[in-house]
């Protein structure tokens, strides 16, 4: 085959090169000077709009944990409305059950209530306490239900709520608290006359407090004992104008505030106001005691900016900055982005410098050039690789295919192996589809010759069988033969010897045969040996075996069961042979009869000769007691 010679296109690439080269410079040089007309505005938008998305985001992920204290807390509203209207009766004893009286008289939840028990209503109980205090009366049998009422429905719903809150209780009008705080045994170390009614939390909830009954959320604080900032969230729960409970989550803001610091635009910082103007949260830290960060009045924040921010804002925004608001302030030089935090009236704030835009826009300009360059040389790129999948690799493909042809691999470029440029609609893909489909013809030639070849090859494979099945029968009975017979022992005994099987072999022998022969004639004995083997084969199972060992004596090869099951068979074949009643009046018996015996082969059974001596002994045992009898081996 004539050897393929690539065509020149060195001087066609080059050509090509320099054009494109003076086309994108051009479009590189025009698009540079219009680009930064108008990237400042794009980008101050697109920035202030990814800061909007940013604060919405965020601010819907803080909001998070206080949408989560609301749903919490109706629920188990409603759940406690449930059972406190059902017919669940609460008499002393259940009370008492639960609760003790200290020395001080103040009443308190068993310990093992906090420290884990399976109490008599069937719940398990752990991480709970209560506390009623000494100067409140317990004879009351509905405070008693509604505090039994609590710490089941505390018991039952605080542990999937824990990991998100500090605790779940529930306080009462009346002095009392219940608690599911695991770590916190709150109500077994309460001050014995704490007022906790009078303290302003529970009692913003009463109704003299808080005469719509609105939920509410508490002030900022800090928590001593936890060491972490908190506020709490408490629903005032009424049935027919009568106070029942307060359900209530602290909630440990913590994360939000650490977050606070950590989660910034890059380049600018966060801060949170309360909607009255009070700093609740600052990345740096004030002059006073971190704690009292959540309580600075506007008056009392010494950075003049951040009450301008606040005042901006307020301003801007009437007091509500809903789900987002955009506020420049032109004196900071910072624009502010606003999202109010779903539940306790603050204000999320990021504030972010001016001087970014700028930046960014500056950045953007010298990114167009850039990205010009990199596009032209992408472009040159893209045309030598066009070049060479166009040209040189269909050429080098087609080169394969041929020395693949050339060496009778047909099949590698018929089944694809070998790719070749078939999709090109040129002259290459034209030869290439040719040479596909050249391959293809002979492949297929070749596989229906191999087919043809294996059908004689199985169909001789077969005749082969069938003929040294064959050759394993006897040709009068239709039973295997004596060769089949001496294979099939030589196995079983192979087998035995190894431990691996244990078998029984009968031999069985026509009485008289050759005074039968004489009286009747060989034709009518060599029926009757037929009908012998016939009903043979019919009395034992699929996988025993008959065997024509001699001219008028026969051999059964039981390959498995026990001997009890062998001695049955073979007493199952004589009768059956009796049942036949072939008429031999000759006989001391009037009928055709066999005599048989019957051998157990196992592991000592491992000769040939051995097995057939036993089972010959037996069968002339049984000729020597008159015939028409099995001797067995057992």
């Amino acid at each position: 085959m004539a050897r393929l010679r690539r065509p020149k296109s060195k001087s066609l690439m080059r050509s090509v090169l320099l054009r494109i080269v003076l086309a994108a410079s051009l479009v590189v040089g025009a698009l540079t000077m219009m680009a930064y007309t108008f990237i400042y505005a794009g980008t101050q938008t697109r920035m202030l709009d990814n800061l909007s998305d940013w604060v919405v985001e965020r601010a819907r992920n803080d909001s998070v944990i206080f949408e989560l204290a609301k749903e919490n807390m109706t629920r188990f509203s409603d759940e406690f409305l449930r059972l406190y209207t059902s017919d669940i009766a609460v008499d002393e004893d259940v009370f008492w059950s639960y609760y003790e009286t200290d020395q001080d008289n103040a009443v308190r939840m068993r310990r093992e209530y906090y420290d884990g028990v399976y109490a008599d209503d069937g719940l398990y109980y752990e991480g709970l306490t209560s506390f009623v205090g000494n100067n409140q009366s317990i004879d009351d049998p509905d405070l008693q239900r509604r505090l039994v009422l609590s710490v089941r429905l505390l018991a039952q719903l605080g542990p999937a709520w824990i990991s998100r809150f500090q605790n779940v209780h529930v306080s009462f009008p009346e002095n009392a608290i219940a608690l599911y705080a695991p770590g916190t045994p709150w109500g077994l170390e309460a001050a014995p006359d704490l007022p906790m009614n009078e303290l302003g939390v529970v009692r913003s909830m009463q109704q003299s407090e808080n005469p719509d009954r609105d939920p509410g959320w508490s002030g900022l604080y800090y928590d001593e004992t936890a060491e972490e900032w908190a506020l709490t969230y408490q629903v005032p729960l009424d049935l027919d104008g009568r106070h029942l409970i307060n359900p209530s989550h602290d909630v440990s803001l913590t994360a939000i505030m650490d977050k606070l610091v950590r989660d910034t635009p890059d380049g600018g910082y966060n801060l949170i106001f309360r909607s009255d103007g009070y700093l609740i949260a600052h990345p740096a830290e004030p002059a006073s005691d971190r704690r009292w960060v959540g309580q600075l009045s506007p008056e009392n924040i010494d950075d003049p900016a951040i009450v301008r921010m606040y005042e901006l804002i307020d301003a801007a925004t009437d007091g509500n900055p809903g789900t987002v608001s955009l506020v420049q302030n032109s004196v900071g030089g910072t624009w502010l982005a606003v999202s109010e935090l779903s539940g306790p009236d603050w204000w999320f704030v990021s504030v972010y410098p001016e001087s970014m835009i700028r930046a960014s826009a500056n950045q953007a300009a010298v990114a167009v050039l850039v990205t010009g360059i990199v596009l032209l040389l992408l472009l040159i790129f893209i045309i030598g690789f066009i070049i060479r999948r166009d040209a040189e690799r269909p050429l080098e493909q087609l080169r394969e295919a041929a020395r693949c042809i050339g060496r009778g691999d047909y099949a590698a470029v018929a089944d694809g192996r070998v790719k070749l440029p078939r999709e090109l609609r040129n002259e290459v893909g034209l030869l290439a589809n040719t040479f596909h489909d050249m391959a293809e013809s002979i492949r297929d030639a070749q596989a229906t010759l191999e087919l043809i070849v294996a059908e004689r090859t199985r169909e001789l494979q077969a005749a082969n069988s069938d003929l040294r099945e064959l050759s394993l029968l006897d040709g009068l009975l239709g039973i295997h033969n004596r060769r089949a017979f001496d294979r099939d022992l030589a196995r079983v005994c192979r087998e035995a010897g190894t431990g691996h099987g244990e078998f029984h072999l009968m031999l069985i022998d026509v009485d008289h045969f050759k005074l039968f022969n004489d009286s009747y004639g060989h034709t009518q004995g060599d029926q009757v040996l037929r009908q012998i083997a016939k009903t043979i084969s019919d009395a034992i199972r699929t996988e025993d075996r008959v065997y024509r060992y001699g001219g008028e004596e026969l051999a059964v090869l039981f390959n498995r069961g026990d001997s009890e099951s062998a001695d049955s068979a073979a007493e199952r074949i004589m009768a059956a042979v009796r049942e036949l009643a072939i008429a031999f009046p000759e006989s001391a018996h009037g009928i055709v009869t066999v005599s048989a015996g019957l051998m157990h082969g196992h592991a000592k059974h491992d000769r040939v000769d051995d097995v057939i001596a036993e089972a010959d002994s037996r069968l002339y045992a049984s000729k020597r007691k008159g015939r028409n009898c099995l001797t067995t081996s057992s």
